[in-house]
Parts: structure tokens; C-alpha cells; sequence
């Protein structure tokens, strides 16, 4: 899963049946810049298949403006709001819900982050947690 959430209460999400490779993330990029419509500011945690070389040659061949990437520090969740979507999936939506699989679970999350993208007050808020700053 991927998501991105902006301050208007925006929330872009991809749910694939397998684990995110460098692809996929360029296809999630992709996905993003045409859904919003608007330049993006892309807050990336440590992970080392944000910064493949796979991803690094397709950033080189974008538009200079359209993406500005900021990489967080290891261990910062508190840095970025999206974070608080992952959150709220696992203490609220998806509380106390067992599944046998994931072809069961997928649905589920689905179902999940469509609830979340669609309160955008909820989205909002995440950017006022009081846990959440910036640097």
C-alpha cells in the first residue's frame, strides 16, 4: 500500500497484491501527479527503494518543478502526516478485524481507505496532530 494526503484533505492511495517495487513506485508518482493536477512535495521515509537508481534516472527525465522530494530522517513518522493514515487504518477502521488472508484482507483495506479519503475534514486534521511537526 501507498498513500499521500495534502492539507486541502486530499488522499491518493495504491493497493497492490504484491510489494512495491522501483516500478511501482514511478507508476504510484505517476498516479500522483495526474490525480492532484498540482506540483508535489513528496515527504520520503528511509526506505531504500525511494532511492533506487531505477527511481533517481526517472526523476532526472521529469520536469524540474514537478516534484520536490524531502527526504525524512530514519525513525521519524512524526514528520509526516501521512503516517497518521496508517494510523488511523489500524486503530480504527480495521480494529479487531481478523482475516484469513490477504486476498480477504485487501478488500477490507480498500473498503478502509475509501471511508478515510472521503472525510476530508479527517484528512485535514491529520496535519494538526498535536505529535506531528515539521522541520
Amino acid at each position: 500500500m501507498a498513500s499521500a494526503v495534502s492539507p486541502q484533505g486530499d488522499l491518493f492511495y495504491l493497493v497492490r497484491n504484491k510489494p512495491f517495487d522501483s516500478a511501482a513506485i514511478i507508476e504510484y508518482l505517476e498516479y500522483l501527479r495526474t490525480a492532484s493536477g498540482r506540483k508535489l512535495l513528496i515527504v520520503w521515509d528511509g526506505a531504500s527503494i525511494h532511492h533506487s537508481d531505477l527511481i533517481k534516472k526517472w526523476l532526472a527525465k521529469q520536469p524540474q518543478d514537478d516534484f520536490f522530494l524531502a527526504k525524512q530522517p530514519y525513525y521519524s513518522p512524526e514528520l509526516n502526516a501521512d503516517e497518521q493514515v496508517w494510523s488511523h487504518l489500524k486503530s480504527c477502521k480495521l480494529k479487531n478485524m481478523c482475516n484469513q488472508d490477504v486476498k480477504e484482507l485487501k478488500p477490507r483495506v480498500e473498503w478502509a481507505l475509501n471511508q478515510i479519503s472521503i472525510n476530508t475534514e479527517l484528512i485535514m486534521a491529520f496535519f494538526r496532530h498535536p505529535e506531528l511537526g515539521y522541520y
